[in-house]
């Protein structure tokens, strides 16, 4: 599965530097596949412009989840990985209201 990317304008003073802007995006890339897709670590890598290595690294971190072994590779549902993407957007939503709450009981 390939994304497409678009160059973005630089500023004359950043001229030289490659910086690219993912369109359009993981989750819609992921969209366009059934939730019972199987993406193997590869594609993933490739879903999010990283490594292999870099996807295991999140893995240990927590910010994918485990993937399963097929074929001697990992490898995940877009169903498991979307739950997992959307259900870490929840935790970080409910973070910052806890912490907007927090914020407002100490101010004088």
């Amino acid at each position: 599965m390939e994304v497409e990317t678009l160059s973005t304008d630089t500023p004359p003073e950043e001229e030289g530097r490659d910086e690219t802007v993912q369109l359009p995006g993981v989750i819609a890339a992921l969209g366009e596949l059934q939730p019972g897709a199987v993406v193997f670590e590869k594609g993933v890598a490739q879903l999010f412009s990283r490594c292999a290595t870099s996807v295991k690294r999140a893995v240990a971190r927590g910010e994918l989840p485990p993937p399963t072994r097929m074929f001697g590779s990992s490898a995940w549902t877009v169903g498991v990985l979307v739950g997992h993407i959307e259900n870490r957007l929840k935790e970080a939503a409910a973070e910052a209201k806890a912490m907007e709450r927090k914020i407002r009981q100490l101010r004088p």
